[in-house]
């Protein structure tokens, strides 16, 4: 059994946060049982001390050492691991008779496929962590809230860009899904090894769940999303749905 740490967030907006998507898409897609403990913001690092989970980064990081997803792996002999891309290759490596996230003689490209979208998605920062805060509970909202700013050097509200500033923002995400199905379009199927899912496949798809639940299903955001491309971006969402399950 696997226990995976996952942020508590307001109900009922969703019983899974809007960070922690890929590694819950991994042990779906594994089909490993696993327990979810979701944790509020500001108990994360105190809690993961006491279980000997370790910092997911480097020290001098603009932002908070302890981060879900964690998980607890109890039938490894309490193996515990942080970070996404580090859970899915320890997953994969853990239980080689189940369906690999990074299949043999990809994990090159993956990884360097990871670095790079992390860098384009990085412009989504200032558009979606102001709004994060109401995804959460008190006093995780203002735990969030307090420690943004301190890391920012500012009031979390004045990170977003507002008026023209944020026009010019929302066009160079768009920009970014653009360039990603270009990528896509070298495929022949769906996903980027055509009908099999791969652990790159689960970064977009964490990006397109967190961003329907930071920007909300009904806004004009999501609504842009899902229309970019030609519908792909929401009938991508749409087939990694199997892979979403947070009935644990």
């Amino acid at each position: 059994m696997i226990t995976f740490y996952d942020i508590a967030v307001k109900d009922p907006i969703k019983t899974a946060s809007p960070i922690t998507w890929k590694t819950r898409f991994v042990l779906n897609y594994k089909k490993l049982p696993y327990k979810t403990v979701y944790l509020e913001f500001s108990d994360i690092e105190n809690e993961f001390k006491k279980l000997g989970i370790p910092p997911s980064g480097a020290a001098g990081q603009p932002w908070p050492p302890y981060t879900c997803p964690s998980i607890i792996d109890h039938s490894n002999n309490n193996t515990p691991m942080t970070e996404s891309y580090a859970i899915a290759e320890y997953l994969d490596k853990a239980y080689p008779d189940t369906l690999k996230v990074f299949p043999p003689g990809t994990e090159a490209l993956q990884a360097a496929f990871y670095a790079r979208f992390s860098q384009v998605m990085y412009l989504l920062h200032p558009l979606i962590s102001p709004k994060v805060p109401e995804c959460l509970n008190s006093p995780a909202k203002e735990h969030f809230i307090r420690s943004r700013s301190e890391l920012l050097g500012m009031p979390l509200a004045d990170f977003e860009p507002k008026g023209e500033e944020r026009v010019e923002a929302w066009k160079k995400v768009q920009a970014a899904f653009d360039t990603f199905h270009g990528w896509l379009k070298q495929s022949s199927g769906p996903y980027f090894m055509g009908e099999t899912v791969t652990f790159a496949d689960f970064v977009v798809g964490g990006v397109l769940y967190a961003l329907e639940l930071v920007f909300g299903e009904s806004s004009e955001e999501w609504k842009d999303i899902s229309k970019w491309n030609d519908g792909r971006w929401a009938a991508f969402k749409e087939s990694l749905e199997p892979y979403a399950n947070t009935d644990n």
